[in-house]
């Protein structure tokens, strides 16, 4: 006599409950997956950046020279800056600058002249100020630390653009060579220590 057993019986419910099993875990697992990717901070406040930036229009320029001669070089670059915001003429660059001067500044050519060009246009239409918050001279090279403001608007507010410029001279005494590092100041911060000002006690 022949027995009839369902041998597929509980094969196929474990397929029917594999199957179940998988389309619930197809429906809960994505939406906990695009639950868990983080959504960029839309303000300052929320990414940390908790104080508001302020720019020091009243300050002392800060000097860094060991020797008589590195500290009138500091002084000239001080003048070259004022000659920038005020009158900056081919002649009047001529007389700081190389004719065989390297630029690597990416927007402005070699040479006096296109230096003196780039910011007799801006000083022409806005009104360009120059704040040169630090000079360090050792030798023949020389870096300031200096915020350019209302360089390209007539914002009585502009923040400014930060920047560290870097200059070596030649034999004769004329800046021959600039490197330039450029950062737009924000209008908030992540501390309260501003982007100009040293705190430094003692120092």
């Amino acid at each position: 006599m022949s027995v009839f057993r369902p041998a597929n019986r509980s094969q196929k419910m474990t397929r029917t409950r594999l199957g179940l099993l998988a389309a619930v875990a197809s429906a809960t697992a994505l939406p906990a997956v695009a639950q868990s990717v983080p959504q960029p901070p839309t303000r300052s406040q929320e990414q940390g950046l908790n104080y508001r930036n302020t720019v020091p229009k009243e300050f002392e320029t800060i000097i860094i020279a060991a020797t008589d001669e590195d500290r009138a070089r500091a002084e000239q670059i001080i003048e070259i800056y004022k000659v920038l915001e005020t009158a900056p003429t081919p002649d009047n660059m001529r007389k700081y600058i190389s004719e065989a001067y390297i630029q690597h500044n990416t927007i402005i050519p070699d040479g006096p002249v296109p230096l003196a060009m780039t910011f007799l246009s801006s000083v022409a239409q806005y009104p360009v100020e120059i704040d040169v918050h630090k000079v360090m001279v050792i030798g023949d090279w020389a870096m300031a630390h200096v915020n350019f403001r209302n360089l390209t608007n007539n914002d009585p507010n502009d923040l400014g653009t930060a920047a560290v410029d870097m200059y070596l001279y030649n034999a004769e005494g004329k800046v021959a060579e600039h490197w330039d590092v450029l950062q737009g100041v924000p209008t908030h911060s992540g501390n309260s220590n501003g982007m100009f000002l040293k705190l430094l006690e003692g120092k």
